[in-house]
């Protein structure tokens, strides 16, 4: 693999660094990203298809377009959604209210990762108390928060 870096101030990533995990099939059909920040999108969205975690991953920039579209019938219902928590006019936490009121359909099928840069403990057990969310992980993501997510997915 040839290496690529991204660079934004004191961030800088190089893929070529990565660990590949064994490339079976992907964890996941369809993952959904949400985030305000495109850096931070790019970013989480390259760093799955590197290790090959879903075979459809969706980006949005609010949480409000996400719910919009979970709201008005989206054709493939993510298995899972990485959440940030910090986001202009909804929140993280506000996405997670209005989630409950989505159809059963979309509850009961998928799971959601706050995935944030938040380190605060109080962040963390507000999150973990929402019934679909089955990970809390600080940005950024990493190797091994991967292998502990594939682990927890085998048992939800």
């Amino acid at each position: 693999m040839s290496k690529r870096f991204i660079k934004k101030g004191d961030f800088e990533l190089s893929y070529s660094k990565l660990p590949l995990l064994v490339m079976g099939a992907p964890l996941v059909h369809t993952t959904v990203l949400i985030d305000d920040s495109d850096i931070d999108l790019f970013i989480q969205r390259r760093f799955l298809e590197v290790y090959n975690f879903s075979e459809k991953l969706i980006t949005y920039n609010s949480a409000d377009e996400a719910l919009r579209k979970l709201q008005n019938g989206i054709t493939d219902i993510p298995d899972l959604i990485f959440l940030d928590l910090n986001m202009p006019e909804i929140d993280g936490f506000g996405f997670l209210e209005k989630f409950n009121d989505l159809p059963e359909l979309i509850k009961a099928k998928t799971k959601i990762v706050v995935l944030t840069s938040s380190n605060s403990r109080r962040d963390r057990e507000q999150s973990l108390s929402y019934s679909q969310v089955i990970h809390f992980i600080t940005k950024p993501l990493k190797q091994t928060d991967i292998e502990s997510l594939k682990a927890l997915l085998v048992t939800h």
